[in-house]
């Protein structure tokens, strides 16, 4: 990835005002920039997602005869998001999941686990827990009358 590691001693990337050592750095996320300082977050690979990317861009080539740009997708063959989004919601519905993470995920476009939550920043999982709460304070001033 090109740029240079982010300043540990500058402002966190995520917005939450602490200092990147003590915020997203502490829970191993790594943000780099180049010499524009503009920041992005540096996301490692496995093998596996490694392949994927190559015979994506080896079908971008055959499709398009030209090697993919900055500003390319790298899933140019994919449906459009909002089916993706409407897919996976229906699917959390189909196995149960709880309403309240559905709502959570349908606010913030991602899902929290207890797995991932150390990953993730302070602001995101802070709106992610905001949703979960909504979701939960509506489900408390939903009188019995309103269901019908």
């Amino acid at each position: 990835m090109p740029g240079k590691e982010y300043s540990r001693n500058g402002p966190c990337p995520c917005g939450s005002g602490k200092k990147y050592k003590h915020c997203c750095r502490k829970k191993g996320l790594e943000y780099v920039a180049d010499d524009d300082g503009n920041v992005s977050k540096a996301i490692p690979i496995s093998p596996e997602m490694g392949e994927i990317f190559r015979e994506q861009r080896e079908k971008f080539i055959a499709k398009f005869g030209r090697e993919p740009g900055p500003n390319d997708p790298i899933f140019f063959d994919m449906p459009p998001a909002e089916h993706i989004e409407h897919r996976t919601v229906e699917a959390m519905k189909k196995v149960g999941i709880d309403p309240a993470i559905i709502y959570a995920y349908e606010q913030t476009g991602r899902l929290v686990t207890e797995e991932n939550q150390h990953l993730i920043s302070d602001v995101d999982l802070d709106e992610w827990n905001a949703a979960i709460e909504e979701y939960e304070l509506r489900q408390t001033e939903t009188k019995p009358e309103d269901l019908w």
